[in-house]
């Protein structure tokens, strides 16, 4: 599948910002799931590409004009490839263990061990039973409520609101698998999607969880399904803060207001 993504991120300041320094990740990875076609960024000021830790692509965005508004585009051309949710560990990228560090969007107390713990018996079946079961508990438990949450809730407060979006129930499902000792990471994204209410028509979030003699494999409780070629990997990390598309910060400004804007289509090809 071709699909073309159109990304604008505005951020309007009710004071003069003075200077202002944007990480942005908003650049796809290259993977066996995908190829980019084409990919531009447009941004003001200085932007410098960079790999973090991870492996993601990174542009540093300096901004050191007076202004009362920044604004970041992105657009280009991804083909995508069908691997059941599937990729194998990269011989370059960190060890998997490293995903079995407790965040503190990803901690598991109680209450999310608890939750956890009903589904550790599917494990004698093998991992897949038990993340397979997992997922579906957390797209069934949590309900996909945009605003009942914010950028800085953790896995426990999404359970115990029964509500959230999808960066909760990436991280609700992350905290459960390292609890139970199964390492997994959290990844951001694009995807397409012809639903009626457009709910996850744009940007995403899901996770992927090792699992032995297959590699890494996509659950995406928001959706309850493992990744298609209707999905495009921007950046992996422990959570949210790791792989957020953009995160910065400014002197001056005021008060901040930011719109996002985002449009993924299916590029017909020419027979």
């Amino acid at each position: 599948m071709r699909l073309f993504v159109t990304h604008h991120t505005a951020y309007a300041y009710t004071a003069p910002t003075q200077y202002a320094i944007q990480y942005v990740r908003l650049t796809p990875r290259n993977d066996p799931s995908q190829r980019t076609v084409a990919w531009t960024l447009r941004a003001p000021g200085r932007a410098t590409p960079w790999k973090d830790g991870f492996g993601n692509l990174v542009h540093t965005v300096v901004h050191d004009a007076r202004h009362d508004r920044l604004e970041i585009d992105v657009d280009g051309e991804v083909e995508t490839t069908g691997t059941h949710g599937i990729l194998p560990v990269a011989s370059d990228e960190l060890p998997p263990a490293v995903f079995l560090a407790v965040t503190p969007l990803t901690g598991a107390p109680e209450s999310v061990r608890t939750f956890a713990a009903q589904f550790l018996p599917l494990r004698a079946r093998g991992d897949l039973a038990f993340l397979h079961a997992l997922m579906g508990a957390i797209h069934n438990t949590v309900a996909y409520v945009p605003g009942d949450t914010h950028v800085h809730s953790n896995a426990a407060e999404a359970l115990e609101q029964k509500a959230g979006v999808c960066q909760d129930h990436a991280h609700l499902f992350i905290a459960c698998c390292r609890w139970a000792g199964i390492p997994s990471r959290y990844v951001s994204g694009y995807l397409h999607t012809s639903a009626a209410d457009g709910r996850h028509l744009a940007t995403h979030a899901w996770a992927e969880a090792l699992v032995e003699d297959l590699g890494w494999v996509s659950f995406d409780p928001s959706n309850c399904q493992s990744a298609t070629h209707a999905y495009i990997r921007l950046a992996v990390a422990f959570d949210y803060q790791g792989a957020a598309p953009v995160r910065g910060i400014r002197l001056g400004g005021g008060e901040e207001a930011m719109s996002v804007r985002v449009l993924v289509q299916q590029v017909q090809e020419q027979q």
